[in-house]
């Protein structure tokens, strides 16, 4: 068995991936955070009727390669890859670890 998966960890490049994730949940919130509030926003051709879990995130356009590592294009960028089960209110195994890891 493998060292990580006996000591139930990810490779450091999925748990960079799950802390952007639960970075940007709480700024979706209802009581968003003012400093990420203002880098995230939702598409702009986004439909009314969609609930805002499944509502996509305006990704900029950047230039360069290091610009698509900065937060304001990962996040959303990485939000919408995400399932909408894994996004939505009543999930009950990510929703909690999204949490935690915000506080």
């Amino acid at each position: 068995m493998p060292l990580l998966k006996s000591l139930h960890r990810f490779p450091v490049h999925y748990r960079i991936i799950f802390k952007i994730c639960a970075i940007t949940y709480p700024a979706l919130s209802s009581t968003p955070p003012v400093y990420l509030n203002s880098l995230l926003a939702p598409s702009r051709n986004s439909r009314q009727l969609q609930s805002i879990s499944s509502i996509p995130l305006y990704i900029p356009g950047v230039k360069t390669k290091a610009g698509t590592q900065a937060f304001s294009i990962a996040a959303p960028t990485l939000w919408n890859l995400l399932p909408a089960s894994f996004k939505s209110e009543g999930n009950s195994f990510i929703l909690p670890a999204f949490k935690k890891l915000s506080l």
